[in-house]
């Protein structure tokens, strides 16, 4: 490609708007420009980077599959039939046609793909069957910032395999993880892997990103569900109950100051309502409760979870601010984090205003259910084996879904096994979000001067320089050149623009081309000077030149 035909308008700053390194990189290369919130058009340079992402990804992950396109508008039906159109959330861009009839703009595509093959795969006979599809994918973002971090609108490779049964399809499962480890990894990427019940998901890191992520060695963890050792000291002996007066006492710092008494040492209390019924929780006063991590221990939504009006409090025989384990209603649930089982003569609410209660033990005043871990990480947690975590944030690359068959069972998409009995299919699923995985490129592989792209990785592989297009000698030179590496079958960016010298070897290192030839005055000699991007200066000639790119692309 030559410049002089191409569309490059490179900037020298980021743009204020830029809170990811990614996204900055991204504006000054000329990959991309935000066209509105968490929506961005894709220049030459961006198309070609995702261009050549697909080209891998596919190799890596979908070669054994065959492609498809479904509609990117998903009739709600199709929605309905799986329990999505009301519990898939606001990410769901939902829009409806004159006559009222209303779709989604697809955010994932696995109800559309059992959608494709019901009534038309009907045997275990044509079982396994891999489809996938490379198209754009939309979520409601609520607050968009990073780039492609956390775009509205996404390039994705989504594809699912029918097979007949979990057990049969664990072994495409696990080679998924394991290919896309690869393809990580010869891309020279920094990446996190969380395990969830439902799918092995891997993200990108960075500053700026919106999933809070926490991990030590190989193992990682969403930031909320991280699990926590907490301990505290013990050994004291139990000491008589004491209702002690606390007025003013708003906060556990106040109550620990008040009565003398660490804020590791008070039981806090959260008084909440989960779908109309009573619940109070209990953690150590200097810890925070979770609720995504109660939400899983409870088995419901977070979103079923609010606070407990002041009303109810008061039936369950207690006063907001001031509640205790001691003498609830038995109406009333009580659920303690095990940490709380642990802490000796703890101070307690005493269920009546301005009145705590001190020296209270587990098992010998109260007793209640016991959740494992219910607290939220913070700086300086160990994980339960010892170790310290590292706190960072992340975005989605890739999610590779647990074999299930579960969306098949609720939209009745059924296949006749060897026995002639109706059977749903078991998906299993591999997301590849593409404009995603430029991002993590751009994070893992940039310098003070600009992107800096390993070999095999650049939207092109050599960067020829004309210095001075006036002078026909280094005009015909890096024609000369750029043809015969044209011919071997190798992707070239000549630079042939009329711009300062200055300008161009600014852009060329700004575009992270890692091979580098120009063109310049040594061309009177038959000399080109080459160098891999930040290396030394060769001069070669023409021939030499051309073994150079050989051996460093082979």
């Amino acid at each position: 490609m030559k410049l002089s035909h191409y569309y490059l308008p490179t900037l020298r700053e980021e743009p204020a708007e830029a809170v990811t390194r990614a996204h900055g990189l991204m504006a000054r290369s000329a990959m991309a420009r935000m066209t509105g919130v968490g929506v961005y058009s894709l220049l030459p340079y961006g198309v070609e980077m995702v261009e050549k992402l697909k080209g891998d990804i596919t190799r890596a992950l979908f070669e054994d599959g065959l492609r498809v396109s479904t509609s990117r508008l998903k009739p709600r039906a199709m929605w309905e039939a799986s329990g999505r159109w009301e519990n898939y959330g606001s990410g769901m861009y939902k829009v409806a046609d004159r006559y009222n009839r209303q779709a989604a703009l697809a955010p994932e595509s696995e109800e559309a793909f059992l959608n494709l093959v019901s009534g038309e795969l009907k045997s275990y006979k044509q079982l396994p069957l891999f489809l996938y599809e490379s198209e754009k994918e939309f979520r409601d973002v609520e607050k968009p910032k990073a780039g492609f971090g956390d775009a509205r609108e996404s390039e994705v490779i989504d594809g699912y395999r029918f097979h007949t049964s979990v057990e049969g399809s664990e072994d495409f499962y696990r080679d998924k993880i394991e290919k896309a480890k690869a393809l990580f990894d010869r891309w020279q990427l920094s990446y996190k892997a969380v395990e969830t019940d439902d799918a092995y998901i891997f993200y990108g890191t960075g500053e700026g990103y919106p999933v809070e992520l926490a991990w030590c060695g190989e193992k990682s963890y969403y930031k909320d569900l991280a699990p926590v050792r907490y301990t505290l000291p013990g050994g004291e002996e139990p000491l008589e109950i004491e209702d002690v007066h606390t007025p003013d006492a708003a906060t556990i710092k106040d109550l620990s100051d008040m009565i003398g008494v660490e804020p590791a040492r008070c039981a806090k209390a959260v008084d909440l309502n989960v779908d109309g019924d009573a619940l109070f929780v209990f953690v150590p006063g200097d810890r925070d409760l979770n609720l995504k991590k109660l939400a899983a221990y409870l088995k419901v939504r977070e979103e079923s979870i609010d606070m407990l009006d002041e009303e109810t409090i008061g039936e369950m025989g207690s006063f907001p601010g001031f509640t205790g384990p001691i003498g609830l209603s038995e109406k009333a649930r009580i659920i303690v984090d095990r940490s709380v089982t642990k802490i000796d003569n703890m101070v307690v609410g005493a269920n009546r205003v301005d009145y705590h209660r001190k020296n209270v033990n587990y098992g010998r005043d109260f007793e209640a259910e016991i959740a494992d871990d219910l607290l939220s990480v913070e700086e300086g947690d160990e994980t339960p084996e010892g170790e310290a975590y590292t706190f960072g944030t992340g975005f989605e690359l890739l999610r590779v879904k647990k074999p299930s068959d579960g969306f098949a069972k609720a939209m009745n998409v059924q296949f006749i096994n060897e026995e002639g009995k109706e059977m749903p299919f078991v998906t299993t699923g591999v997301a590849a979000r593409v404009t995603s995985m430029m991002a993590a490129v751009l994070e893992a592989h940039h310098d003070d001067k600009g992107l800096n792209f390993p070999v095999g990785l650049a939207p092109y592989d050599v960067a020829i320089t004309v210095v001075n297009i006036k002078k026909e000698d280094q005009m015909e030179g890096g024609l000369d050149l750029y043809r015969a590496l044209k011919e071997k079958g190798i992707s070239v960016l000549l630079d042939d623009r009329g711009e300062r010298a200055g300008v161009k070897f600014n852009d060329r290192d700004l575009l992270g081309i890692p091979l580098q030839i120009t063109a310049g005055k040594d061309i009177a000699e038959g000399l080109y000077e080459c160098k891999r991007r930040g290396g030394d200066v060769e001069k070669l000639p023409r021939d030499g030149v051309l073994d150079f790119v050989l051996k460093a692309l082979s």
